[in-house]
């Protein structure tokens, strides 16, 4: 299974940095996970956050943050909507389900009624 992200926001926010100190660059990112294979698409409910500063390119982890931080996570996390969590099948579901269901009933009729296939 292929990995996608769904990006609900993406922040640029003005505090300072805990590792460089730069009040300019870093980001804060919502995003949903969405698995997709041959055969079915599947979006996850749950929503990941994370934290990158462009200046020093690090990724700020939880215990990191300050205070200011925490308000300014807080706040937009109140402002973002995930989408539900959903499963989608392919086309490619669609017509090995239609095959299957064919040589089912082609098998059916084969063995217990062969008149209406005229091998009688």
């Amino acid at each position: 299974m292929k990995t996608e992200y769904i990006i609900l926001k993406e922040a640029t926010l003005t505090n300072n940095c805990p590792e460089c100190y730069s009040t300019d660059g870093m980001t804060l990112a919502f995003k949903q996970e969405k698995l997709r294979s041959k055969l079915l698409i599947k979006t996850n409910k749950n929503v990941i956050e994370s934290i990158h500063c462009g200046k020093c390119e690090t990724q700020i982890f939880a215990g990191q943050w300050t205070k200011d931080i925490e308000r300014v996570y807080e706040y937009h996390k109140k402002t973002i909507s995930s989408k539900p969590s959903s499963i989608r099948f392919t086309g490619l579901f669609y017509v090995l389900l239609f095959l299957l269901l064919l040589l089912v009933s082609l098998g059916y009729t084969y063995l217990y009624h062969p008149n209406i296939l005229g091998l009688n």
